[in-house]
């Protein structure tokens, strides 16, 4: 299988937020979820160039909920001692997990990723489908995806994901922002 990204939570993670990581290794393609432990981003980076994934999300916490995904990019060589750049962070408002979702199913044979962005007016919102159509190496011209990413807003933004038959799978997550960033990689969390 070929990993796109690497997932892992920040430091002695809640009870919440390694449900909401499992959840979201389960709902998306080319996910490689490992546990952190002590392991510091020189050592995630370095374990996600053995699987060959190109990014490292990082789910950050507050109160025991997830309240932060930060994005790395890996790079393909070392420059200044640096193996990746924090590339986004995306600001949780909340998350509703699978378990607490009645009409949520599991997503199986995942191949391909849409993106949905239709329901998109704000500046948030477009962001993200560009962040995720970066990652997952989107294809737009895909007219039936295994997966659709939906990136909507109503009262705010949110994520959720539906299999080809329009279930919902995995965890419906609301984002507060999203900032873009470059630059180095610090091991702050």
């Amino acid at each position: 299988m070929k990993y796109i990204v690497l997932l892992t939570t920040s430091h002695n993670p809640s009870y919440r937020t390694r449900s909401f990581v499992k959840d979201l290794a389960g709902c998306l393609p080319g996910i490689i979820r490992v546990h952190r432990g002590k392991k510091t981003l020189l050592q995630l980076a370095l374990e996600a160039r053995r699987y060959g994934a190109k990014y490292v999300m990082v789910v950050g916490e507050r109160k025991g909920n997830p309240s932060l995904i930060r994005i790395y990019q890996v790079k393909a060589f070392l420059v200044r001692t640096s193996l990746m750049d924090h590339i986004a962070s995306i600001v949780i408002s909340g998350v509703k997990l699978s378990r607490e979702l009645s009409i949520s199913s599991k997503a199986y044979n995942i191949e391909t990723v849409g993106v949905d962005s239709t329901q998109c007016i704000s500046n948030t919102c477009f962001q993200l489908a560009d962040l995720f159509i970066k990652i997952f190496e989107v294809k737009l011209d895909l007219i039936k995806p295994d997966l659709w990413i939906v990136i909507s807003e109503k009262d705010h933004t949110t994520i959720s994901f539906k299999n080809r038959l329009g279930s919902i799978v995995g965890p419906i997550i609301g984002v507060r922002r999203v900032k873009i960033i470059g630059g180095k990689a610090k091991d702050s969390s």
